[in-house]
């Protein structure tokens, strides 16, 4: 039992290294969904905007996953490989906190439109200004505001809304059984579908959330989640080291209840310290 609890505990951010990063993708979803603050930004004279890599909203933490959306922010088009590096495609990314503290993001994609980053661990909550710097020393910045915990639910579309980003198990006997398939996509982008999942009797249902934006929470205690209204048990909370292929990713599992049995097409909200996630779906059969 022993290890059938490990595996269940830490075999969702294998399961994440194994695909794709969400981090290391180019996110055009997303780049719409920040589309009104990107606006903002560059009306107040920034020159690019920092979103959440998971929820597309201007809510960040320090160690969490970051995307910024711009104009012509790098000369090429890279993709980084853990541990990632903190200059790629010919550009570095400062961010400078509240008490003037530099430190270097570390990137995992690089473009002229889009770059993905890790706010680095330390970085104090507060005004920040970000500079992206290239090999001659020329500087884009904005500022952006840090706070302590952004609890950001990555999607299945990679934009922060509709179907979850989310792995599924059954336990049958107190044995993992086959995956449970929480969502099907086509080829095309932004096509991602909920599939409804069987609840069953006897064996039930665990769900691995993935998540950004989390370290900074008061304790595992604070960190709660609500499947279509109802509160649901997090039975663990596991998070990726910075220097892995899961950098800034937080995994969170919890048990499907049986009272959710017909629900349907339901939110999916996480908590962290009275602060709330973009919502996502699930489909409850």
């Amino acid at each position: 039992m022993k290890y059938l609890v490990l595996a269940a505990m830490f075999a969702p951010l294998w399961a994440v290294a194994a695909d794709k990063h969400p981090g290391q993708t180019h996110r055009p979803g997303l780049r719409e969904r920040a589309k009104p603050y990107l606006e903002a930004a560059q009306a107040a004279g920034n020159a690019f905007v920092s979103v959440s890599s998971a929820s597309g909203l201007p809510n960040l933490a320090a160690d969490s996953l970051a995307t910024v959306f711009g104009s012509s922010l790098a000369q090429t088009t890279e993709t980084g490989a853990a541990p990632y590096p903190t200059s790629m495609g010919g550009i570095s990314l400062q961010v400078v906190d509240k008490n003037g503290v530099l430190r270097l993001a570390q990137l995992l994609y690089v473009s002229p439109s889009q770059i993905n980053y890790l706010i680095p661990a330390g970085t104090a909550p507060g005004l920040t200004t970000t500079n992206i710097v290239d090999a001659a020393g020329n500087i884009l910045s904005s500022t952006a505001q840090i706070q302590s915990v952004s609890p950001g639910l990555f999607t299945a579309n990679g934009n922060g809304q509709g179907v979850v980003s989310a792995t599924a198990y059954r336990l049958v006997d107190l044995v993992i059984s086959a995956p449970v398939i929480v969502y099907q996509c086509l080829d095309v982008p932004g096509t991602c579908l909920s599939v409804p999942i069987n609840l069953g009797v006897d064996s039930p249902v665990s769900v691995t959330f993935y998540t950004t934006g989390l370290r900074g929470r008061s304790s595992d205690a604070a960190v709660s989640a609500s499947i279509g209204g109802q509160s649901v048990a997090v039975r663990s909370i596991t998070s990726g080291d910075d220097s892995s292929v899961a950098a800034g990713l937080d995994a969170i599992l919890v048990g499907l209840p049986l009272s959710l049995r017909g629900s349907g097409e339901v939110d999916v909200v996480i908590s962290v310290d009275g602060t709330s996630s973009n919502h996502g779906t699930i489909n409850i059969q």
